[in-house]
């Protein structure tokens, strides 16, 4: 499907700065460690504030002693127009789709709004746990943001940002305009040299070689997405009864094909998501036939496709070792102060914003698997404005001992319908997740970082990386 390259985010920085200037009512983040110079007025007054940099505890997130280092977060976009247009949607309904506010695959006002509610608590978890100060000045220079090339996740990361230091501009970091990002879209992006024939075993090996199975497993929810968008009418297109779902060698898009009732499932379900996040009225989410429990029993359907597509084991390798590896590079530059090359950011940050695609999601889930679940959803959900979050703590008394603690945040399905401010009092759905071969015991099931290490490169195919992230 096509992809948005519209933005309407300036970079501010290329590269590293080493002082954050204020003037006027602009403000931009420029990276620096230990002071601020801060200029005031035409007279050229100077303050310069000290600024400590190590976080302290906070009790409610580790046990005393232990200090939170770095926080990566890979958070997928907010709530989007569908990527189709609605005369490409007409093939699968009765009735018309409902009108966007914005073009196809861009992010709309109530998504931006929704993604700033997640920067909200970002911000106030990582100041609660000391690794923000709340000083923009001090804690400006200390995230860093790398997005995807779309509207959608440009907007995402700077929104976070801007939660996250709430002063000025953040400087968000995308690929070129019309380019694919090897971290984000590694095939399109042509790392590797990826088997299809292989590829698309992968996925039939997980269906007995049989497609037709899929029908026949979700057949209710089959049914009931039929008489959602046919009404009583004979459905028409790819949902047609004796119409069955395959798998087919991929295309230069697609790592693999799946198409028939499953796919069409995935793009009407994904549209009725979008419909309920977005506030529509309730008559326009599913023509007034999808309320929260039906959603959530359709989530089945869409959640499953993720599964297949991006979580079965060969295709998370191909699309998510790229950015897995990056992303262990950044938590070892973490933990030894010292630039580490594939690292991303440069080092000293405590705050790493990757803001990606569902995909992205699911493919690191796939490649180490990881599974999640929050209430109201089917396992595995990436819904809008949620994320995967990486933190790095160092044990308390041991001066090289660090741990891995990973999550899945998200708003609910509740709290993304009626647009819920989120904070530490009302927060959104947080799902620990153990990973195996290197995860530890409940509630949060910490790594030690070098088994985590270990396991993540166990299953990272270093053919399908990149040096430079």
């Amino acid at each position: 499907m096509p992809r948005s390259q519209e933005s309407n985010v300036r970079p501010l920085l290329a590269k590293p700065a080493d002082a954050l200037t204020v003037g006027g009512a602009g403000i931009c983040w420029m990276p620096m460690r230990r002071t601020l110079i801060q200029t005031l007025g035409a007279g050229g007054a100077c303050l310069l504030l000290l600024a400590p940099l190590a976080p302290s505890l906070r009790a409610a997130d580790g046990n005393v002693g232990d200090q939170i280092v770095l926080a990566i977060i890979v958070s997928r976009h907010g709530v989007r127009a569908p990527l189709q247009p609605n005369e490409a949607l007409a093939r699968y309904s009765a009735r018309a789709w409902p009108e966007w506010e914005v073009k196809p695959a861009i992010q709309t006002p109530r998504g931006n709004q929704l993604v700033g509610y997640m920067g909200d608590y970002y911000r106030a978890r990582f100041m609660r746990s000391g690794l923000l100060s709340g000083d923009p000045a001090t804690d400006g220079p200390l995230v860093y943001i790398r997005a995807d090339n779309d509207q959608r996740t440009i907007e995402t990361g700077r929104i976070i940002g801007k939660a996250l230091v709430p002063v000025g501009e953040p400087d968000v970091h995308p690929a070129p305009g019309g380019t694919f990002d090897p971290l984000f879209q590694p095939y399109r992006a042509h790392v590797g040299h990826p088997d299809l024939q292989l590829a698309e075993a992968a996925v039939l090996g997980r269906l007995g070689g049989d497609p037709q199975s899929i029908d026949a497993a979700f057949a209710p929810q089959l049914a009931e997405l039929r008489g959602i968008l046919w009404g009583g009418a004979p459905a028409q297109g790819p949902l047609a009864e004796g119409e069955h779902s395959r798998v087919s060698e991929g295309t230069k898009h697609y790592l693999v094909s799946i198409s028939g009732p499953i796919q069409a499932a995935e793009v009407c379900v994904d549209g009725f998501i979008l419909e309920y996040a977005d506030g529509k009225a309730d008559a326009d989410v599913g023509w007034g036939k999808v309320d929260g429990k039906v959603l959530t029993d359709l989530l089945a359907l869409h959640d499953f496709f993720f599964d297949l597509a991006d979580r079965t084991y060969y295709l998370a390798q191909v699309n998510g070792s790229n950015l897995a590896s990056h992303i262990v590079d950044t938590l070892e530059q973490a933990a030894s102060g010292d630039p580490v090359p594939g690292a991303i950011g440069p080092s000293g940050e405590k705050i790493v914003v990757l803001a990606g695609h569902d995909s992205n999601l699911a493919s690191l889930g796939g490649l180490l698997g990881m599974n999640w679940w929050i209430p109201g959803t089917q396992m595995n959900p990436t819904l809008p404005g949620s994320a995967l979050v990486f933190e790095l703590w160092r044990k308390g008394g041991e001066k090289d001992a660090y741990f891995v603690r990973t999550s899945y945040v998200s708003g609910t399905l509740e709290q993304l319908r009626t647009a819920a401010p989120l904070s530490l009092a009302s927060p959104p759905a947080l799902a620990p997740i153990f990973i195996p071969g290197c995860g530890g015991d409940a509630p949060n099931f910490d790594a030690t970082l070098p088994d985590f290490i270990r396991q993540a490169r166990k299953v990272i195919a270093p053919s399908f990386t990149e040096a430079e992230p």
